[in-house]
């Protein structure tokens, strides 16, 4: 039966990136990743509580800790997007793109796909979910379940795994010059948004490919790509927009929540005190928000102040004698 992922035992990570070190800067990828975030996490969208936004991230390290993360916690849904440079090794193998990455040492300075395909396939949840956005994406599908006899089938061929791409396996994906994202996250994006006027009540995945898949071929681009497994493409994304009025500015609309979060913070400070935690709590949430709006070079300048001051006042601690009547505070 169609449904929307469990909210709270649901996870989804969104990996992006947007400047290289030896490749073409991909600036979209960062609205791509602000307004995927903002729908999943809306309540009138898919209504995650849980998703991580990892925006040029070169560390590869933290970006398997992410994902690694996500898919022990996942125990309904496990979303996985990714939307950069897609690069093939001298094998033909897909790797994808982190700041420093060079296409001359991939095997050292990308991500193998394999890689994010382990994670997958060992996840606690069913239902696990790739999109890839970047050249050559379709290449996952074949290594993600292309031989029913392999053993990577075989990890994976359980209820609700689906994997929708940007491209076909040797076709480079669009990210048009000046365009608010790429082309594909593009069109994803306003079908979430704005909904089919002739759709049903919960847009499906196998209802969104075959959307994309018609915009595609209609304007005579690279088509889109999908496989699943079972019943996978009966999960549903969102709720239709086009079939009701759209919802005023959300309560979790990540701008307005990063707006009130910063008035938070600075009452919390002229009450109890910068150093109070709850005033750092607030600064915490605030620097979240920033990020989920789109701003990740002003959400880490202030996560580093915060850490900054937390280990100031770890090392110089002060008594707060004020509690909360909920027991929020410290005392």
């Amino acid at each position: 039966m169609t449904r929307l992922p469990d909210p709270e035992r649901s996870r989804a990570v969104l990996v992006g990136t947007s400047r290289f070190d030896h490749l073409p800067d991909l600036p979209a990828v960062r609205n791509n990743l602000s307004d995927l975030a903002r729908i999943l996490t809306a309540p009138t969208g898919t209504g995650l509580r849980h998703c991580a936004v990892v925006s040029d991230e070169d560390d590869l390290a933290v970006v398997g800790a992410k994902l690694e993360d996500a898919a022990e916690q996942a125990e309904d849904v496990l979303l996985v997007y990714y939307s950069g440079h897609g690069l093939l090794d001298e094998r033909g193998e897909l790797h994808l793109t982190v700041p420093s990455s060079d296409p001359r040492r991939l095997r050292w300075t990308g991500l193998p796909f394999t890689r994010v395909k382990e994670v997958l396939a060992d996840a606690r949840g069913r239902n696990r979910v790739l999109v890839l956005d970047c050249c050559f994406s379709g290449r996952a599908i074949e290594e993600f379940m292309s031989d029913e006899g392999t053993v990577v089938s075989g990890q994976l061929d359980i209820d609700g795994t689906y994997t929708l791409t940007a491209t076909p396996r040797n076709r480079p994906a669009m990210a048009p010059v000046g365009a608010t994202h790429t082309t594909f996250s593009g069109e994803l994006i306003t079908l979430l948004d704005k909904g089919v006027p002739d759709g049903p009540e919960l847009l499906t995945l196998g209802e969104v490919y075959r959307r994309l898949l018609w915009t595609f071929t209609s304007r005579n681009l690279p088509r889109p790509q999908q496989r699943g497994t079972r019943t996978a493409d009966l999960l549903a994304l969102v709720p239709n927009r086009a079939l009701g009025p759209a919802s005023p500015a959300s309560p979790a609309d990540p701008a307005e929540q990063a707006r009130r979060h910063a008035e938070l913070a600075a009452d919390r400070a002229r009450v109890l005190g910068p150093d109070h935690p709850e005033t750092l709590a607030a600064r915490e949430a605030h620097a979240k928000w920033v990020g989920l709006a789109g701003d990740p070079a002003e959400a880490a300048r202030l996560h580093a102040a915060l850490l900054a001051d937390r280990t100031r006042i770890g090392r110089f601690p002060r008594r707060v004698g004020r509690s909360r009547p909920d027991g929020t505070g410290s005392g």
